[in-house]
């Protein structure tokens, strides 16, 4: 069967505009493999590369990445960014109408572009002063439901010409809307935009706000602009208090959708619009206590009409967390990536290049997303135009001086590599990937087979040096060497393969033989596989392995993981306790995979948690006992931590000073000078697990007041910006404090009494912001330049106005990107923290604090004692 035959044969019900081909141009598809390179700075953007002619060959590099054309998954949409009204704009004001065209032409043309996200009223970013943020019908008497006054007038000044113009260039292009605010009387704070609104859940509101889409897409439609899928609300967990947003829970979501707005979209026709819900960051899909993908999913009403769910790439903690995607996902349901941007106009190309290409093109695809379109496709060289200050980066930024020159950044260069490879209808196929992230370090992949046959890979490699990867196509046995620099992208693109038409190369092709002594257990809620590695007869060896896994006896087909050459073990995080797996492992060789692999099968278990790891800061007759790391919960999720105490190392016994404590825990009332010992346990439905190591305070009345440190910047504090890279004066406490997103404020210096309790050298910070996510507050504490990279470690001195504050603290580069990140939530008592990382050679080292990524209400704190070691 070929490889056309075997996409055909297993994909059904592709939409009619997804089966067109000719999203690309001709001839980017051959036998002998084609290639385009963009380097980690994007100096390079879509040079032609020479991978080597498909061949059997015997000796083959570490990295081998095998495609499966035979192992099809998620039916892809296409990739674009989003019109917003700014991007229009930009289009329109500083280009002339040839001018503009060409871009569009290069865009949604030659590029491939296929989709594009538009606002269903106003976003934060238009040319318009705040003020000016607008709904369709603003004057709405809170009554009628027929929105008389309904009008998309202020959308035909500059959106609507642009959208014709490049559904003029790609008939196909498909629109994503979404709205920013519902209509001020149907919020809880009667406003467009300010304060921290809800969405007020009344009939009339709901009614009133389904004919609001009903008739936003007539207009749209009427004016020759089909929407192909829209979002109830964008980002339903955020609010800013100068954005026009407003909150909706899950169970709000799903009233809407399956009992007002699916009926009244069927009534008028216009039932083919998708319905996407959530619309949310990848982390945090759980908003007024429910759920806003999986809630609506589960409704009896509307879960049978949502097409799907839609994800954002914000307020990522780990640096990689598409797979967030795949906890919310249902049978049945599309999975589109609908925004992001770049957050910081200070970090660099190479690593704005590891995000897009490691978290989104990558890791979400990867994880099920079937489209991705980004932020704001086009602004100026500055970021705007917004009503507010922005740190962000656009797709692309254009020229304001009349001659409208593009200049495409790392999200433009990932979505072209993406169009490359994959045309709509395309349907994602197996590729062995050997890292994913924006911290990955080493060469990644992800793969297509199109609706013509073809077959596409993007491919990044996330290590510091050039590696030689071998791109073996598993239906032929035939490989091709590509060389990829570091932190470059490539996409490789062929048809035709098969064995007959590549040319041989000399030695021996065979598979090798199976593995032996595969065997399958159980141990803190993972699966872990032992097997004894097979011989290979070929001279190149083991490449490495494949493991796969079925809940059914002789049906492991699921790929969950693979192993490096020299493994004779791996661990599955992610099967489910409770659940029975069947577990093949295959080895992969030059001639493909081995066959007559032996099964194993395990149900897996949950034990006991781990230990967790604790910290102590001493303090004025007290210590303040915080959770660093929790405890692995093997399996079961934690229920309670408790806490051990002694005066004497080693001394903490078996019986809980304090149980179900809640971190972190200050202990109060202690001997200045005497030396306390911690230890903590973790318990889940298992049982508890053993105590953390061991760690002490000594409680002093007389604290030690770091030296200063360097100043790096004073943009708020003293209002002195001479003072930067000098020594604070007396009374700073080497402390100074700047904020940085685009419609939140920071008081700063609002002077308090520092840890000793006597000297007023504390400052109060207060973030006038909910979810702050963008924006920072420093404590612009710094080493001198870290010539070696050495590691270093910041600590600062907290607490918080109220108790139970959510901050987060960062170790940041003298770029301000974050090195290493850490969540905190306060008490009223002063509490050191501290935070190591290694900044890059030559870079500084910076304290940053900021609310917590979900922190949904204003935060107030003190703040004293910075210092870095």
């Amino acid at each position: 069967m070929t490889v056309l035959s075997k996409f055909t044969s297993t994909t059904t019900a592709v939409d009619a505009l997804d089966t067109l081909n000719g999203m690309l141009p001709s001839g980017k598809f051959t036998a002998t493999p084609t290639g385009f390179r963009t380097s980690s700075s994007i100096a390079t953007y879509l040079a032609p590369t020479t991978p080597t002619a498909f061949a059997p060959v015997t000796g083959l590099p570490a990295s081998q990445i095998i495609v499966d054309t035979g192992d099809l998954h998620q039916t892809m949409h296409g990739f674009g960014g989003a019109l917003t009204e700014s991007s229009c704009y930009v289009l329109t004001q500083y280009c002339s109408p040839a001018q503009r065209k060409a871009i569009l032409k290069q865009t949604f043309g030659t590029d491939g572009f296929s989709t594009a996200r538009i606002c269903i009223g106003s976003s934060d970013f238009t040319p318009r002063p705040a003020s000016g943020y607008y709904t369709y019908a603003d004057d709405w008497d809170g009554v009628d439901t027929t929105l008389p006054t309904f009008t998309i007038q202020k959308d035909l000044e500059y959106v609507v010409p642009v959208l014709r113009e490049a559904l003029a260039v790609n008939p196909q292009l498909k629109f994503i809307a979404a709205p920013w605010t519902p209509l001020a009387k149907m919020k809880t704070s009667g406003t467009i935009y300010g304060g921290t609104p809800s969405f007020v859940g009344t009939a009339t509101n709901y009614t009133a706000y389904a004919t609001y889409f009903v008739k936003f897409l007539q207009a749209y439609r009427s004016l020759g602009i089909p929407v192909w899928a829209i979002t109830v609300q964008n980002e339903p967990m955020y609010v800013g208090t100068g954005y026009p947003g407003c909150y909706w829970s899950g169970a709000q979501l799903a009233t809407f959708i399956g009992s007002y707005l699916a009926p009244a979209l069927a009534a008028a026709g216009l039932n083919g619009v998708r319905i996407l819900t959530g619309d949310v960051n990848w982390n945090e899909a759980v908003v007024q206590g429910s759920d806003t993908v999986t809630v609506p999913y589960a409704d009896a009403a509307a879960g049978p009409v949502l097409a799907g769910s839609a994800w954002h790439g914000y307020d990522t903690t780990t640096g990689y967390e598409p797979f967030d995607q795949v906890k919310h996902s249902a049978a049945g349901k599309e999975v589109h990536f609908t925004e992001y941007c770049n957050v910081s106009r200070g970090s660099t190309n190479a690593a704005d290049m590891a995000v897009m290409f490691g978290n989104l093109a990558i890791g979400s695809i990867r994880a099920g997303a079937q489209s991705i379109t980004l932020w704001n496709l086009f602004l100026d060289t500055n970021g705007l135009p917004t009503p507010s200050t922005t740190n962000t980066k656009p797709v692309a930024a254009i020229s304001t001086d009349g001659n409208a020159t593009v200049t495409r950044l790392s999200g433009y260069a990932m979505l072209a590599h993406l169009a490359l490879a994959c045309k709509p209808g395309a349907k994602r196929c197996r590729s062995t990937t050997f890292s994913t992230g924006q911290n990955g370090t080493d060469v990644m992949s992800v793969a297509f087979v199109n609706p013509d046959g073809s077959v596409g890979v993007v491919l990044y490699n996330g290590s510091p040096s050039t590696r030689v990867v071998s791109l073996v196509d598993a239906q032929t046995a035939l490989c091709s060497f590509v060389s990829i620099a570091a932190g470059e992208a490539q996409t490789i693109t062929y048809s035709g393969l098969s064995a007959s038409a590549a040319a041989f190369a000399t030695g021996t092709i065979a598979a090798p033989g199976p593995v032996t002594g595969l065997s399958a257990s159980s141990g803190n809620g993972n699966a872990t596989l032992t097997w004894t590695a097979p011989t290979s007869t070929d001279a190149a060896g083991i490449a490495g392995y494949l493991i796969q896994r079925g809940t059914v006896s002789g049906q492991a087909t699921r790929t969950v993981g693979s192993a490096g050459p020299n493994a004779t073990s791996f661990s599955d995080i992610d099967a489910a306790v409770g659940t029975a797996y069947f577990y093949t492992v295959s080895a992969i060789g030059a001639g493909g995979l081995s066959t007559g692999n032996p099964q194993a099968s395990v149900t897996v278990t949950a034990s006991a948690p781990g230990a967790p790891v604790i910290a102590v800061a001493a303090g004025n007759a007290q210590n303040t006992v915080s959770l660093t790391q929790p405890a692995a919960a093997n399996g079961a999720a934690v229920s309670r931590y408790d806490l051990y105490r002694s005066t004497s190392a080693g001394g903490e016994g078996t019986t809980p000073f304090v149980s179900n404590v809640t971190f972190p825990y200050t202990d109060a009332s202690l001997t200045n000078g005497t030396a306390y010992y911690y230890t903590a346990s973790a318990t889940n439905s298992i049982g508890t697990g053993s105590q953390s190591t061991e760690k002490s305070g000594t409680p002093s009345a007389t604290l030690a007041k770091p030296g200063p440190g360097l100043l790096v910047s004073d943009d708020v504090g003293a209002g002195n910006p001479t003072a930067q890279n000098s020594i604070p004066t007396a009374g700073w406490s080497n402390t100074s404090f700047t904020f940085s997103p685009s419609t939140s404020t920071v008081t700063a210096h609002n002077t308090v009494a520092g840890p000793d309790g006597s000297t007023l050298d504390g400052s109060t910070i207060r973030f006038n912001s909910p979810n702050a996510s963008s924006g920072y507050a420093s404590v612009e504490c710094a080493t001198s330049a870290n010539a070696s990279g050495a590691a270093v470690t910041g600590s600062v001195y907290l607490r918080g106005k109220v108790g139970g504050e959510r901050i987060q603290i960062q170790l940041a580069s003298g770029s301000h990107s974050p090195v290493a990140t850490t969540q905190l939530t306060l008490t009223t008592n002063w509490a050191k923290y501290s935070i190591a990382g290694s900044p890059p050679a030559g870079a500084r080292a910076i304290l940053a604090l900021g609310a917590a990524p979900t922190t949904v209400a204003d935060v107030s704190f003190d703040a004293a004692w910075a210092n870095m070691l």
